[in-house]
Order: C-alpha cells, then sequence, then structure tokens
C-alpha cells in the first residue's frame, strides 16, 4: 500500500478556514480541538496540522503505546488506549496535537482515515475553495512539488 501524505500550499491560502469547519464536522469535535488550524501570519496564512512524521515523536513520548502507524504512514490514536496525560502534546514540535475535554483524550488529524478507506479525499482538501490543500501518495505528491519548484 502506499505512503499518503496531505499538503498544503499556503501561498493560496485565504485564511477562510473552511478547511478547520469541515474537519470538526467529520471528526464531530465541539468547540475546543482544532485538528487543522489556520493562523494568520501577515501577510500569509499558516496550516498547522499532523505530519505525520516518519520519526513520530508523539508516538516516541506516548507512555501507554496508544499511538501507531498505519501501513500507509499515517499516524493514529487509539482512545481507547490514550489516558490523556498530554506528553504527545509536548512532544509534536508542529503543535499538531490537540486535547478533546469532553473524552479527555490527545486528538489529531487522521486524515480522515475512514474516508480513506471509502476512497474518498479527506474533508478539509474536498471542501478548500482555493484548492491549496491536496493529499496522495508522498511520490506523486514529491513529484509535484519538485515541478514547481523547478
Amino acid at each position: 500500500m502506499k505512503k499518503v501524505s496531505l499538503m498544503f500550499y499556503k501561498r493560496d491560502c485565504m485564511g477562510c478556514h473552511a478547511c478547520e469547519i469541515a474537519c470538526k464536522q467529520e471528526h464531530g469535535l465541539g468547540v475546543g480541538p482544532r485538528l487543522v488550524r489556520v493562523v494568520e501570519r501577515a501577510p500569509t496564512f499558516i496550516p498547522i496540522y499532523c505530519h505525520h512524521c516518519a520519526k513520530a515523536p508523539c508516538k516516541e513520548a506516548c507512555p501507554e503505546e496508544a499511538i501507531s502507524r498505519d501501513e500507509r504512514g499515517i499516524v493514529l490514536i487509539d482512545n481507547e488506549r490514550c489516558i490523556g496525560c498530554k506528553e504527545c502534546m509536548e512532544a509534536c514540535p508542529f503543535g499538531a496535537m490537540q486535547f478533546d475535554d469532553d473524552q479527555e483524550v490527545a486528538v489529531k488529524c487522521d486524515l480522515c482515515h475512514e474516508r480513506l478507506e471509502n476512497n474518498e479525499a479527506p474533508a478539509c482538501s474536498k471542501t478548500c475553495p482555493t484548492g491549496c490543500i491536496f493529499w496522495g501518495d508522498t511520490k506523486t505528491l514529491s513529484e509535484r512539488i519538485e515541478k514547481e519548484v523547478t
């Protein structure tokens, strides 16, 4: 199975926050956690999200081994094993880990794992009006970026 990734072109982001809303709806999240956050750093907007790191510091930090990686490279949290210690949040270099006060567990982008199982795009990518969020297998994404840089 191919490894998948999510990418953003911050140059095209207009700060509409549609990705945040779509993600919250998809995951049934309340007021607190935002698995995708768009922050303004004038004159641009910067999306903050899980990068599904090859050597995920959050996974290493979890004392309950509640964080794993699937065959596509997606880093996942097992809410049944998570004890809400927030060690993973401290370890994440991107600030992508969030805490769901209602469930008392850590949460993060899972690339809409269930949507991918049904061959659907992640909610943020599907909803983005400027198309600055895209996903796919890592090789194809790398080639796309290389073509645009050169």
